[in-house]
C-alpha cells in the first residue's frame, strides 16, 4: 500500500463533490439503511466541498476508532485486508472526472470516503469489520482461499440490501455512492438472493457494469456473525492431485 499524501482539490473538483454529494440526496433519505444516513451526519459530510480525510478522521477516531488513508489506485486484496486489520481503510486520492460521473476507473475519494466511511462510524459494523480484516490475514498466502474472502467483501459490504419496516434499505457502500446503482438495485431487475455464505464464496463478479445478482440481510447482524461459519466453510477448490504408490 503506498500511503499518499492528502492532496489539494481544484475548485472544479469540489463542484463535482458537490454534484455528486446533492444527487445523492433522496437515496439518503428514502433508501440507504439508517446506519449510512446517521454516519454522513456524525461525520459532518455535506455538499460544501470535498472533506478533508483529517477532519473526517478527527471525528471517526472518536466514534470507532478508524481512520481513512489517502492511497493511491486500486489496492490488491492482501493491502486491503491489511488496512482493515489495523482499523484504517484506503481513500482513493483523486475524484472522478466532472464529465461521467457515473463511473471511476478505481474506487476515487467519492466511492470511499463518501461510501463507506458513514458505515465506520457504527460501532458494530466498525468492529465487524477488523475482525474481517483480522481473519482474512491469515490467508494472505492462500490466494484461492484469499479470493474467497474478496466475494465475500463484494458481495457482503460493497453490494447488499437489508430488510426493513418500510421496504428494502441499501447497506452497501458500493451502491451507495452512485445514484444509478441505488436505483437499479431496488428495482426489479437485479436477481435478489437471500444471504448464503456458501452462494457468495463460490459466486465471481464484474467491477465494471451493474451487478444482476445482489444478497439481501434480514438484520445487520446477520452480516456482523458470519465470520465464524465463513472461516470454517473455507476450501481450497483446485482439483487434489492423485497419489501414485510404488509396490
Amino acid at each position: 500500500m503506498k500511503v499518499e499524501i492528502e492532496r489539494h482539490f481544484s475548485e472544479a473538483e469540489h463542484e463535482t463533490w458537490a454534484k455528486l454529494f446533492s444527487n445523492l440526496e433522496r437515496s439518503r433519505k428514502t433508501q440507504a439503511h439508517p446506519i449510512f444516513s446517521e454516519g454522513v451526519e456524525k461525520l459532518g459530510l455535506s455538499s460544501r466541498h470535498i472533506p478533508s480525510i483529517k477532519d473526517v478522521n478527527s471525528r471517526l477516531v472518536k466514534l470507532t476508532g478508524w481512520r481513512g488513508i489517502p492511497v493511491e489506485g486500486l489496492e490488491e486484496a492482501g493491502s486491503f485486508f491489511h488496512a482493515l486489520r489495523e482499523k484504517t481503510f484506503p481513500i482513493g486520492n483523486f475524484i472522478r472526472d466532472a464529465g461521467d460521473m457515473s463511473y471511476t476507473p478505481a474506487p476515487d475519494i467519492f466511492h470511499d470516503l463518501y461510501g463507506h466511511l458513514p458505515f465506520l462510524a457504527n460501532d458494530e459494523y466498525a468492529d465487524f469489520c477488523h475482525r474481517f480484516g483480522e481473519m482474512a490475514c491469515r490467508y494472505i498466502d492462500q490466494p484461492i482461499l484469499l479470493r474467497q474472502f474478496e466475494r465475500l467483501f463484494w458481495f457482503a459490504v460493497e453490494f447488499p440490501i437489508i430488510e426493513g419496516a418500510d421496504g428494502d434499505r441499501i447497506f452497501g457502500g458500493g451502491i451507495l455512492s452512485s445514484s444509478s446503482e441505488c436505483d437499479y438495485a431496488l428495482s426489479d431487475k437485479p436477481k435478489v438472493l437471500p444471504f448464503n455464505i456458501e452462494d457468495i464464496r463460490a459466486r465471481d463478479y464484474k467491477i465494471d457494469e451493474m451487478q444482476t445478482t445482489i444478497f439481501k440481510f434480514k438484520t445487520p447482524q446477520e452480516l456482523y456473525s458470519c465470520l465464524e461459519s465463513f472461516e470454517a466453510g473455507l476450501q481450497d477448490d483446485r482439483p487434489r492431485q492423485r497419489l501414485g504408490y510404488l509396490g
